[in-house]
């Protein structure tokens, strides 16, 4: 049965059965997803949610990251795992094409202070919580993508599952957990209509969800035993087609998950990105000037325009998931960090112009490497005649195209500092690289 292999798998892996790859990655998803949250609580949707959760109160049990102080470690959940999906820099897998960080450690570093548990459980929860979360997104993508948006969907079984190896749950209630996260499971791409915040309560809700489903779980609370295979299950409920041999094939032998993990540079939906890197790599070489400009067409995989064809985003949160402004972004300004989309660089007249000359398309061929990998080609024509040209298979971050530690530490410590102050900023950073020798992270974190 496949939902028993899951929990045959939670219950089994510990922070000994680690590789020191997944010991490392998890150390550096965990930073590079504070980064994303510090960012995130900045934003005025974030701010929204932390002000229903003041009102609604709490024990304090576990920090929210966008204010400082804590609540119920449900409430943190639901706003740390909203804020660190806000400013789209946090990590991606790309054959399962979910971002695991935003839903999955919340909810165990909510369930890790709860419990006063230390650095060590919760790299393990953090690595057993991808692991399921991504290999449910993989059996059922990217049929289940087309409505659906993985991170709030498969998220919230990776949420349950970091948080029953926090609570150190048995087979029965780690199934009854996945049950519950399973039957609450949603996230739909509407939002993507009107550029509407929807998206971030997404892996907010996927973290409460899983959290609650554990916590139910503890005091006996009975979930679905087979919601993931089962007639009426999530996976036939979502799916077109699925396949169970993602989730349950190679589970617990050699690498994890956690190590296939894509890092964001680019402060806009992944599937920009390869456009994108190409787009600044031709600029930055060919030192192209705009009005240089005659055409730019774009050839990608169709899930990419699915979700980023838009050519008249009104907004910067749909400008991020616009291919059009991206890459003329990316011509104009040679990057596309987060202090690049603005409302300046949307209403831009260069931008703007740029956008018109963009053409977009399915290429066949990139289209069948997708996903296991995410390819664009860039071609750009110029008023002098000349024609030129870059693909990549590969966008910065992704595994065979990898960032160094010190890269995402370069990375997070603006996102933090701002907000959070350097000092506090450099003691996160610390703790993320020294995370196996913390005892109790309810007292380390510096808030």
């Amino acid at each position: 049965m496949v939902t028993s292999a899951l929990v045959d798998f939670i219950c089994k892996t510990g922070y000994e059965d680690l590789s020191p790859a997944a010991v490392e990655m998890a150390g550096l998803a965990i930073l590079d997803w504070f980064g994303s949250a510090a960012a995130g609580g900045r934003q005025s949707p974030a701010q929204m949610i932390l002000g229903v959760v003041e009102e609604l109160g709490g024990v304090p049990e576990a920090t929210i990251l966008a204010g400082g102080g804590k609540s119920s470690c449900l409430n943190a959940a639901l706003v740390n795992g909203a804020i660190s999906h806000i400013v789209e820099l946090d990590d991606v897998h790309r054959a399962s094409i979910i971002h695991p960080a935003a839903p999955v450690i919340p909810a165990a570093l909510a369930a890790a202070e709860k419990e006063h548990a230390g650095g060590r459980e919760l790299m393990a929860a953090v690595v057993v919580g991808y692991e399921v979360a991504i290999r449910v997104a993989e059996a059922i993508t990217p049929s289940h993508y087309y409505y659906w948006h993985t991170t709030g969907t498969c998220g919230t079984f990776g949420a349950a599952a970091a948080a029953c190896k926090i609570f150190n749950l048995g087979p029965d209630m780690v199934a009854w957990a996945l049950g519950n996260a399973g039957t609450q499971a949603a996230g739909l791409w509407e939002f993507l209509a009107d550029g509407a915040m929807s998206k971030h309560l997404h892996p907010g809700k996927a973290a409460m969800n899983g959290l609650l489903a554990a916590l139910l779980a503890r005091r006996g609370f009975t979930g679905a035993g087979r919601i993931l295979e089962g007639e009426k299950g999530f996976c036939r409920a979502t799916a077109p087609e699925v396949n169970f041999d993602l989730i349950t094939g190679g589970l617990g032998e050699g690498s994890f998950k956690v190590e296939e993990v894509s890092f964001k540079i680019h402060s806009s939906c992944r599937h920009t990105h390869p456009a994108v890197d190409v787009a600044i790599d031709l600029t930055k070489k060919q030192e192209i000037k705009p009005e240089a400009v005659q055409w730019v067409r774009v050839g990608t995989y169709k899930t990419a325009l699915d979700i980023t064809s838009n050519y008249a985003p009104d907004s910067i949160y749909a400008a991020k998931f616009s291919l059009p402004f991206c890459v003329a972004l990316a011509i104009s300004k040679g990057r596309c960090g987060l202090e690049d989309f603005s409302e300046a660089a949307l209403a831009d007249p260069v931008i703007r112009s740029l956008m018109e000359k963009v053409e977009l398309a399915v290429d066949p061929e990139l289209d069948a490497r997708h996903p296991q990998l995410w390819p664009a080609e860039v071609k750009v024509g110029l008023n002098s005649g000349q024609v030129l040209a870059g693909q990549t298979d590969s966008p910065r971050g992704d595994p065979e195209n990898p960032v160094a530690a010190k890269d995402l530490e370069i990375k997070y410590l603006p996102l933090a500092s701002g907000p959070w102050g350097e000092n506090r900023a450099r003691r996160i950073m610390d703790l993320c690289r020294n995370l196996a020798a913390v005892s109790d992270l309810s007292s380390a974190l510096p808030f």
